[in-house]
């Protein structure tokens, strides 16, 4: 295209860098707006505002912000469309105060900001937890005769819940519906989901009857939004009568169904039935993943079948899984709970020479393994080797190592010089991995 005679115009290049952006190449659009302007082919507001959606695709929202104030040196106006991709850009990047400022800029020099702009705006004002402010917004709106659609009001909601604040979630859903705003599934399974995380599980159920009430057909993302939030608050039983209403309603029961009932009936100790499932998705065309498998492990060590938690450890390796830094650390937990500390030991070397690299969980599990049966030295050893990864113990493990005794003249303590005021604390390691938030203000104030 470059090379032809005539030389393309600006049109021609803007279509050619609209198809790219369309397939996202936003790198490649940028590379052929330089190869325009060294070719003599002049940009125009269309394509400056193609090269400021791709940097802000890109997160580079500063560039953007260049190419905006090459438009304003080289006497165009931008338009909304222009204004507005700046202000998502901002907003993906959580800028909120420059967003906002933004649209209040747009509305001074004359411009009336769409419902496409004020919804990305109210979206980021959710993000990050300043749903009060996103009201405004739509109060805003409505002042303008923006069409407001259920988009902008799922954003509220959803803001709302992430706040954990349920009931302000609930009076946008009532307004919505006062005013006439279609509805739908998303909405519900929104205001469902801030109920079940809140473990108001008996108000999330009146709303889904509700929603049942209206003709809504719910989806599997209903249904495993309602199973989690039972299993949450301890109800595995009524979860997996909602379980069996998907098969019934003509829906097929996903992966993270399977594995959110699993669990919840693992956690209650109920392992025969989390095992009966986990037998129903092997003949089923939900097959059991790596996820799966290191729940019912993980249920299998809290009900002391350690014997069957190892066999199934080595099951997932024969079905071609990796078992990753979860998995092992759940099986050195149940193995470290039974006494075996020597195999336990055994099992965490061999995760690193499988290539997978202990976490700071990890090593507080084993650590913790050690101090509950008395074996301090390797446990220090273990304390260590984890500081000099850059990890830090946990609440646990700092009161296992607070409850050691200081003056018995222990040679696992001795062989660690020195202890830092009324923590335990290996010298040449953080004194700030045995403390907790408050501890380290202090120190740090001192």
């Amino acid at each position: 295209m470059l090379s032809k005679n005539p030389r393309p115009s600006t049109y021609d290049f803007n279509q050619l860098l609209s198809a790219a952006m369309r397939m996202k190449k936003h790198e490649t659009v940028v590379s052929l707006s330089k190869e325009m302007e060294l070719r003599g082919v002049k940009h125009n507001v269309f394509t400056l505002t193609i090269l400021i959606n791709c940097f802000c695709h890109l997160n580079r929202v500063d560039f953007g912000f260049s190419v905006w104030g090459k438009i304003l040196k080289r006497g165009f106006e931008p338009d909304v469309v222009t204004s507005t991709t700046l202000v998502n850009g901002l907003c993906k990047e959580g800028k909120m105060g420059e967003a906002v400022k933004l649209v209040d800029d747009m509305v001074e020099r004359g411009y009336r900001p769409g419902a496409y702009t004020y919804s990305v705006v109210i979206n980021g004002l959710c993000k990050v937890g300043k749903a009060d402010v996103a009201v405004g917004y739509l109060e805003e709106m409505e002042k303008l005769s923006c069409v407001l659609d259920t988009v902008a009001y799922n954003s509220v909601i959803e803001g709302y819940c992430l706040q954990g604040k349920v009931d302000g979630a609930r009076e946008v859903f009532d307004v919505m519906v006062s005013k006439g705003t279609t509805h739908d599934v998303c909405n519900y399974n929104t205001l469902l989901n801030g109920y079940c995380k809140m473990e108001r599980i008996d108000e999330a159920m009146q709303v889904f009857d509700e929603m049942l009430r209206e003709g809504l057909v719910p989806t599997v993302v209903t249904y495993n939004t309602l199973i989690k939030g039972l299993c949450r608050v301890r109800r595995p039983w009524a979860a997996h009568q909602l379980f069996r209403n998907i098969s019934a309603c003509g829906l097929t029961p996903t992966i993270i169904t399977y594995s959110t009932l699993i669990d919840g009936f693992c956690e209650q100790g109920n392992l025969d039935e989390g095992w009966a499932l986990f037998q129903e998705m092997q003949k089923s065309a939900v097959k059991p993943n790596l996820v799966v498998y290191t729940i019912l492990i993980d249920g299998m060590c809290k009900c002391g079948k350690l014997k069957d938690a190892k066999v199934l450890f080595s099951r997932l390796i024969v079905e071609g899984f990796q078992p990753d830094v979860h998995t092992y650390t759940v099986l050195i937990g149940g193995i470290c709970k039974e006494g075996s500390l020597i195999e336990a030991l055994t099992l965490f070397r061999k995760m690193e020479e499988d290539g997978c690299t202990p976490n700071a969980c990890s090593y507080n599990v084993i650590i913790q393994g050690f101090l509950q049966h008395k074996d301090t030295s390797t446990a220090m050893q273990l304390i260590c080797e984890m500081v000099n990864r850059g990890f830090s113990t946990d609440a646990a493990t700092r009161t296992l190592l607070l409850g050691l005794p200081t003056n018995n003249g222990s040679p696992a303590l001795k062989s660690l010089p020195g202890l830092c005021d009324d923590h335990q604390d290996v010298k040449g390691c953080d004194a700030s991995i045995f403390m907790n938030d408050d501890d380290a203000l202090a120190l740090a104030t001192k």
